[in-house]
């Protein structure tokens, strides 16, 4: 196995325990890595704003630290002063998916770097609840026009799963063969461009550090987190995976309350 140079971590049922907390295990083998000059990415659905406080926490702020985040739409600097790898939603993607979830009745909202924006007069309130996970302030516009000057970086439809499961099933060809679709939780269902990925972002990132892809793990556990786990040198479910990630990792640890990152870094990296 090849020495690993860069660790992308996604957060929620990963990094995180069920009580969004980061046990002292895992804190102590990312801080244990990262003295060894291994890069540890964090690598999310959310906005830099909702991972500050997570970055803090680790000691993961500088310029030659690196964080993923809109599911691969965006690589920064985690202190977010240089932007290394970007691909926007376009308006008339955004145009497409927006008419689709107005007619299906689904609540649906675009998001910039620090912004999101939504022609929905009636906010979800699993919207409600992400926006202030990620601490992304909402404006409501009347017409998508008034967006013509916003450069998105995804949009996100927010329901109860059911109501999502049979959305998802019904996508027409015009959105789904344009962008990606990509279910990060239960209750939201979200829409990047066709080369943003986790994965894409994660070779874009070992491409400028000079490392080869054989020398990078990702660890993850639900379907946003595939391009990565195989795009990756190691990749590692977590034992809370989903049964389809499980299925395409090359390795599995123990769950996310049972410190799951931490064994897979004493593993495979320390």
């Amino acid at each position: 196995m090849s020495k690993i140079k860069i660790v992308s971590i996604d957060i929620d049922g990963t990094l995180l325990n069920d009580q969004h907390k980061i046990t002292p295990e895992v804190k102590l083998a990312i801080q244990q890595a990262a003295a060894k000059g291994v890069k540890i990415v964090i690598t999310t659905g959310r906005p830099l704003p909702g991972v500050r406080d997570i970055l803090a926490e680790l000691n993961l702020l500088g310029d030659d630290q690196y964080v993923i985040t809109y599911n691969g739409g965006l690589l920064q600097t985690t202190n977010g002063n240089k932007t290394l790898f970007n691909q926007p939603l376009s308006l008339d993607r955004f145009r497409d998916i927006n008419a689709f979830m107005t007619e299906q009745q689904i609540y649906v909202q675009v998001e910039t770097k620090d912004a999101a924006y939504t022609t929905h007069h009636k906010i979800h309130t699993w919207a409600s609840h992400e926006n202030s996970l990620v601490k992304l302030p909402l404006f409501i516009v009347d017409t998508e026009s008034q967006l013509e000057r916003v450069k998105f970086i995804k949009a996100i439809a927010n329901a109860e799963s059911d109501e999502l499961d049979a959305v998802q099933a019904i996508i027409p060809a015009k959105i789904s063969e344009t962008v990606n679709v990509i279910r990060s939780t239960a209750n939201n269902l979200e829409f990047i461009d066709q080369r943003a990925s986790k994965g894409n972002a994660l070779l874009a990132l070992a491409e400028l550090l000079s490392v080869d892809p054989s020398e990078t793990m990702a660890i993850g556990d639900q379907e946003n987190d595939r391009s990565m786990l195989e795009v990756a040198g190691v990749s590692v479910a977590m034992g809370n995976a989903i049964p389809s990630i499980k299925a395409i990792a090359e390795f599995e640890t123990v769950t996310n309350n049972d410190s799951g990152v931490a064994h897979a870094l004493k593993k495979y990296v320390l």
